[in-house]
């Protein structure tokens, strides 16, 4: 196979992934601007979040250019509206070069659909994949045990 060719082969079948893995519904990646312009009610979750600014900071020196973080939502889902907003203000306060992905899912269409996305074991949403160097390390399904800012910490600061 041909260098160039090598590459447009693993960017269909990543495209193909997205696509497929949703449980046979698209999984459509999209932006936190996006997010946040769904609806008022976002934006002001949004607005209204203000993390506690020493966790943000400790957080800051163990989050960074090795760390991923994917975001699967609903922007049907009152869960997703709850959580996703703080999340994104977390992001936008660590500043950091860590790689955030969102991805819109639909509802699902049968009942008996398990995963959103099965391949990851995406059950709920909102749900948030915490990598890093390319390893899973921890999860928010759905609702953060304590609180958005917490878990996050907890999740990052136990790989060390």
């Amino acid at each position: 196979m041909k260098p160039g060719l090598s590459t447009v082969v693993s960017a269909a079948a990543a495209l193909l992934f997205l696509l497929v893995s949703a449980g046979g519904q698209t999984a459509e990646e999209i932006t936190r601007e996006k997010i946040l312009a769904t609806g008022q009610d976002w934006q002001q979750k949004f607005d209204q979040y203000q993390p506690d600014s020493a966790m943000v900071e400790a957080l800051k020196s163990k989050s960074g250019a090795g760390t991923r973080i994917d975001v699967y939502l609903g922007l049907w889902c009152p869960d997703s509206l709850d959580n996703v907003p703080p999340f994104i203000k977390i992001i936008d306060r660590l500043g950091t070069g860590m790689t955030v992905r969102y991805f819109s899912l639909p509802k699902k269409i049968d009942k008996k659909i398990q995963y959103f996305v099965e391949e990851l074991k995406v059950e709920r949403v909102p749900t948030f994949i915490f990598y890093r160097d390319g390893k899973e390390i921890g999860r928010i399904v759905e609702n953060p045990e304590t609180g958005m800012l917490e878990d996050f910490m907890d999740i990052v600061l136990m790989e060390d």
